[in-house]
């Protein structure tokens, strides 16, 4: 993408291990969280738009891209940002 007239590359990091208290995979963690998260979204009346979205499009929405990463951070999931310029 462009930021203040410059090109950028935004890198995700994620790295997650099974959890031995709860019993639930990495997968499951990260990819049921997510999907939790979205739900979420819209029985909290966060996102309220019709049709199909995906995830990159719904990250568009004001507050939905932090609404999501707030979410997992609650549960300890967390991705790493690095900006590249």
């Amino acid at each position: 993408g462009i930021k203040d007239g410059e090109k950028i590359s935004l890198i995700y990091d994620l790295y997650d291990e099974y959890d031995k208290v709860s019993g639930i995979s990495s997968m499951a963690r990260t990819t049921g969280y997510t999907a939790t998260a979205a739900a979420e979204l819209l029985l909290q009346g966060k996102f309220t738009s019709k049709g199909v979205f995906p995830p990159e499009l719904v990250g568009k929405y004001p507050g939905c891209y932090d609404f999501i990463m707030n979410y997992l951070k609650e549960r300890n999931v967390n991705l790493k940002l690095t900006i590249k310029k």
